[in-house]
């Protein structure tokens, strides 16, 4: 079985633009990697809450989003939402796992 240092990881992350964040939830504190900062138009080097990111969720996706994220509580494993974000008159594309 081969073993990945990271940076292989990194690489292969990049190479598939890849945004990496984590949030913990008892904090509320989020850690992303700049490409994560640069999706969500946040500074980098900043803290970042969930209701930062929270002001940026399309309007017609937020309340899910919202119910999604705070049911991770009580999650065991792996989940998957996938969402729209607007930033300026922009849309994207948020699948997050």
């Amino acid at each position: 079985m081969p073993v990945w240092d990271e940076k292989h990881l990194r690489l292969g992350v990049e190479a598939a633009g890849i945004a990496l964040w984590a949030w913990n939830v008892d904090s509320d504190r989020l850690t992303m990697d700049d490409v994560g900062h640069d999706l969500w138009a946040l500074a980098k080097g900043r803290t970042v809450t969930f209701e930062d990111l929270s002001a940026n969720i399309h309007p017609a996706d937020r309340d899910r989003v919202r119910a999604a994220f705070s049911a991770t509580r009580g999650i065991v494993g792996p989940y998957e939402i996938d969402f729209r974000i607007l930033i300026q008159d922009t849309v994207r594309w948020i699948s997050a796992r």
